[in-house]
């Protein structure tokens, strides 16, 4: 990032990157990005290891939605996952400066974004549900990937958003390219940034549609940690934003509600959720979806 611009290495970069709906973001030097390391290292080994081995044992019950706090899956991995209207009140204040950093980040990385692709800037604040403005939903989750667990990584995906910056310090994610699928190296000083479904749907119909990317993290013989933030259209129940598409000389026509979109991409990648203290009925199936 220069001046709120994203520059690529070559003129063809940027448009393969969009195309292919991942790239890589160098660090900026202004986002911190060790405390969030060490989070991502502890929070599932309890409270035993300090400072922040205790929020594994901070389930979804305070915080009203089962997919929020410490939770496990069927595949290796196990998360910390919070909505940004619970970050000041439950990280420690260097995990919520991480948050808000890399939400400042989103919102350039957005900017730049819709001006290449032509939507016009004063559609920006409803075509994104408030995500060009710093106000829209975001979550920032930390993830381990446990050896010992029998099954892959995390099973494949696309992301419901509009961008997912990844920070990953050790190989695992693969991303769909073409026919076949194509692991991405771990760059220390690079964030991977990758485009979801909000982001496809608001493009396919402009001059420069943008792609979201199928991806996965392939099965892990070792620990591995990671930690990702996330941005959304604005999508509490009484402010669902909506989800838009932009099409050259119509403007923007409503496709569905954030939450619909939301809720339908949850149904697949969290079904066999669990968080460990929950009854058995807060299990999440494929009945369930999120609150």
């Amino acid at each position: 990032m220069s001046d709120g611009e994203l520059l690529f290495l070559e003129p063809a970069a940027r448009d393969r990157a969009f195309r292919d709906g991942v790239f890589y973001l160098e660090i900026p030097a202004s986002i911190d990005v060790l405390a969030g390391d060490v989070f991502a290292s502890q929070f599932y080994r309890g409270p035993s290891v300090t400072p922040y081995g205790r929020f594994r044992s901070i389930d979804s019950y305070r915080f009203g939605d089962p997919l929020l706090g410490f939770h496990q899956r069927v595949n290796q991995i196990e998360q910390f996952l919070l909505e940004r209207r619970f970050w000041e009140t439950s990280y420690p204040p260097e995990i919520t400066a991480l948050g808000e950093a890399l939400t400042q980040l989103s919102h350039r990385i957005l900017h730049s974004v819709l001006q290449h692709v032509g939507i016009p800037e004063r559609d920006w604040q409803r075509a994104t549900g408030g995500c060009s403005q710093s106000a829209g939903s975001y979550h920032l989750t930390f993830n381990h990937y446990r050896p010992a667990h029998e099954d892959i990584g995390l099973s494949s995906h696309k992301d419901d958003g509009f961008l997912t910056i990844l920070r990953a310090t050790a190989p695992g994610l693969e991303v769909a390219r073409g026919d076949h699928w194509e692991a991405v190296p771990a760059v220390p000083d690079c964030f991977v940034i990758n485009f979801g479904l909000a982001m496809e749907i608001l493009t396919a119909s402009s001059g420069n549609p943008v792609a979201a990317i199928m991806h996965r993290v392939a099965r892990q013989q070792d620990d591995r940690s990671s930690y990702g933030h996330f941005s959304s259209s604005e999508c509490l129940p009484d402010a669902d934003q909506g989800i838009y598409r932009y099409v050259q000389d119509a403007g923007l026509e409503r496709v569905c509600g954030s939450r619909e979109l939301i809720d339908e991409n949850d149904y697949e990648i969290y079904e066999g959720t669990d968080a460990p203290s929950a009854p058995a009925s807060a299990r999440i199936t494929t009945e369930g979806q999120r609150g």
